[in-house]
């Protein structure tokens, strides 16, 4: 039967010190005996004690609450970055808040100075810019921070992310042994977001070190869209797509189809992101295939790292593998 019991109840209960129990319940067991250890487990187990969580943080001073700020929470690379900082964290005292800047740097101030004014004890931030300016009063706070996905210019917080540069160069390589012979890059607007200038960066180099055309299209909410894009510059040479994330990827293969063009007959398509759906198209879509999943776990588990020891400043790449398939 659980009972409303405090620490020094089932002290009393177990004939021993308020301080023996407490020693017990943090895991300090010491030259505590065998069947001291046995009497108070038993205690505790049968009235179904459970020490109190609130207590436990302000003696530490700690709140065991973690903050994650994901750049866009529609996209669904954030779903799974947030599944697997869960998962990194089950089992652990800590908890999450999830917030979203809609990659807005405004946004992100707000959800910086709400997460600061919860006391949270670290956070796993997807940034907005490159602009280690923009963060100076994360820097002011001195919380340990670990970025995730996108990186910094001059940070001295630790990134985990993509290989991004050297993925995208190898697809683009990839491409052009194929014979195409101009290459278009869609993207959302690339501005200072170090994933997409990464990728843009390794298409470009492969492409102007093989002499192969390549053309910028940036998908703006302004109107401006790849369908206008093509009625300007019809398709002549050989001419693959490169969409730089899965949004850009939804849209070729939407746009392709609205204007009757066959892949790969018509036009070869890739993209990064190799979303669930992308094999399901026909005739299957060559992607980069990121582990989000394993990104997440790492940067979770290093931010618990930092929190509790200390870690030294490095820049993790999670490796990404080509998904050839038959668009191209």
């Amino acid at each position: 039967m659980k009972e409303n019991l405090t620490i020094q109840d089932i002290a009393t209960r177990a004939g021993v010190s308020k301080t023996t129990v407490s020693r017990y319940l943090n895991g300090k067991y010491g030259n505590m005996s065998l069947k001291t250890k046995a009497k108070i487990k038993a205690i505790i187990e049968e009235v179904g004690y459970r020490p109190s969580k609130q207590a436990q943080y302000l003696k530490s001073k700690k709140s065991y609450l973690l903050g994650l700020l994901v750049a866009d929470i529609e996209n669904l690379y954030s779903a799974y970055l947030i599944k697997s900082v869960q998962d990194a964290l089950e089992g652990t005292d800590y908890q999450i808040l999830i917030m979203n800047t809609n990659n807005s740097k405004k946004a992100e101030q707000k959800a910086l100075q709400k997460l600061l004014d919860q006391n949270i004890d670290g956070i796993l931030l997807q940034p907005v810019s490159t602009n280690i300016e923009d963060f100076k009063l994360l820097q002011d706070a001195a919380i340990p921070t670990i970025l995730i996905d996108r990186s910094l210019v001059n940070s001295h917080w630790t990134t985990v992310q993509s290989n991004n540069y050297q993925v995208t160069k190898e697809l683009a390589n990839h491409i052009i042994q194929l014979g195409y012979q101009r290459i278009i890059h869609v993207s959302e607007p690339i501005e200072n977001i170090s994933p997409r200038v990464e990728r843009y960066d390794g298409m470009r180099v492969e492409a102007m070190t093989q002499n192969i055309p390549l053309d910028l299209v940036e998908l703006t909410q302004k109107g401006y869209s790849l369908e206008a894009y093509l009625a300007a510059h019809p398709l002549k040479e050989k001419t693959a797509f490169f969409a730089a994330n899965g949004n850009a990827l939804y849209e070729v293969v939407a746009t392709l189809k609205r204007l009757g063009l066959e892949i790969p007959k018509d036009c070869g398509v890739s993209g990064f992101d190799d979303w669930f759906w992308a094999e399901l198209v026909p005739p299957g879509i060559t992607t980069i295939h990121q582990n989000p999943h394993q990104i997440g776990l790492r940067a979770a588990e290093l931010l618990v790292a930092e929190i509790q020891e200390g870690i030294p400043v490095e820049r993790i790449e999670i490796p990404s593998e080509l998904h050839i398939r038959h668009s191209l």
